[in-house]
């Protein structure tokens, strides 16, 4: 698959960002980065990703779960792959999951810190290859990702 897909990471923690961004762009994504959830929301609105990684407990106006529910609710943008991601889990002894509230945090996925890097690549490919066949810009035919010309 040709990568160079837009992925933004908003999350306000900046050492997670910058590790996150790095990961990516040596795994050949484009990424864009966002502090807080205002500005996230803003850079989805002007950039359209085609995958958002969110955390989901920000101290900011906007928490992860405020921005999900505004890029859900949106016709433009609510078909864009949402993975979570929460130190919260660790901290508080609280599992956070991915079939909890529809309405409020409807993810496509949902990591712990700390994230398992290859893991976390293999869920972006795949969701990213989902999202390219609901597009009609691709088809799978025996396991194998084949674009449409």
């Amino acid at each position: 698959m040709e990568n160079l897909s837009k992925i933004i990471i908003i999350d306000d923690n900046p050492d997670f960002r910058f590790i996150m961004e790095t990961f990516l762009k040596r795994n050949g994504y484009e990424t864009m980065t966002a502090e807080n959830g205002q500005k996230g929301i803003e850079l989805i609105e002007k950039e359209y990703p085609d995958l958002i990684l969110l955390d989901v407990m920000m101290e900011s106006i906007y928490t992860g779960l405020d921005v999900c529910k505004k890029v859900r609710t949106n016709p433009g943008l609510k078909d864009i792959p949402i993975i979570g991601i929460s130190g919260m889990a660790d901290e508080l002894g609280v599992q956070v999951e991915k079939w909890g509230d529809e309405d409020y945090f409807n993810v496509n996925e949902f990591f712990d810190k700390p994230v398992d890097k290859e893991k976390l690549l293999l869920k972006i490919k795949e969701l990213l290859e989902e999202g390219l066949i609901k597009k009609g810009k691709a088809v799978r035919i025996g396991g194998k990702l084949y674009l449409k010309k």
